[in-house]
């Protein structure tokens, strides 16, 4: 056998299996796929000062199409003039500004410190505040990966500090002025 004639059978070999792969491949062109988000959450959440003794998680959304944990934070010194920054113990984000169901901690967790998400600063205190990146009153809904991210974390926080599932609350279901959040589209 001449060396044409072989590399013409190995490349129609080749050509074979790409056209197999192809079409094996193709009806998944173009779908929308799910991605499971693999987290630590026990490493995530891990601190190295004594815990505070939570009550709530309060959820929240940021009201913007994209941002991040960074963002809000100099967002809340700087305008807001929050000694602390960043409102909420933890940002997961939409996949614009941060990853797609990332969750992001913030320095008022890793301090054990009160947030500064809600108007009634007592209740501040005893909450854990999660801000999901997105507008969910009129634009969207949260992306499937935040919301496992989400479901995630709030199984973790509230095995760890024994809260029960009627104090894992929507910021509206805060006694205080009148919020839409986190949006009517907003569910868990």
């Amino acid at each position: 056998m001449k060396i044409v004639e072989r590399h013409v059978i190995i490349f129609s070999i080749a050509m074979f299996v790409t056209a197999i792969g192809l079409f094996i491949y193709l009806p998944f062109i173009g779908t929308k796929r799910q991605f499971i988000v693999a987290i630590d959450i026990e490493e995530l959440c891990r601190v190295d000062v004594d815990e505070n003794d939570w009550e709530y998680v309060v959820l929240h959304h940021s009201a913007t199409d994209e941002g991040n944990a960074s963002n809000f934070d100099r967002y809340h010194r700087e305008k807001r003039k929050w000694l602390h920054g960043l409102a909420y113990h933890f940002v997961i984000g939409n996949g614009k500004g941060s990853g797609n169901g990332e969750i992001e901690v913030g320095e008022r967790w890793k301090k054990q410190l009160h947030g500064a998400h809600t108007a009634d600063m007592d209740f501040n205190r005893i909450s854990i505040g999660i801000c999901l990146v997105g507008n969910f009153e009129e634009d969207n809904e949260p992306t499937h990966n935040q919301i496992e991210s989400l479901q995630s974390l709030i199984n973790y926080l509230s095995k760890r500090y024994n809260i029960p599932k009627s104090s894992i609350i929507k910021h509206n279901q805060v006694t205080q002025k009148g919020t839409a959040c986190p949006g009517k589209k907003f569910s868990l």
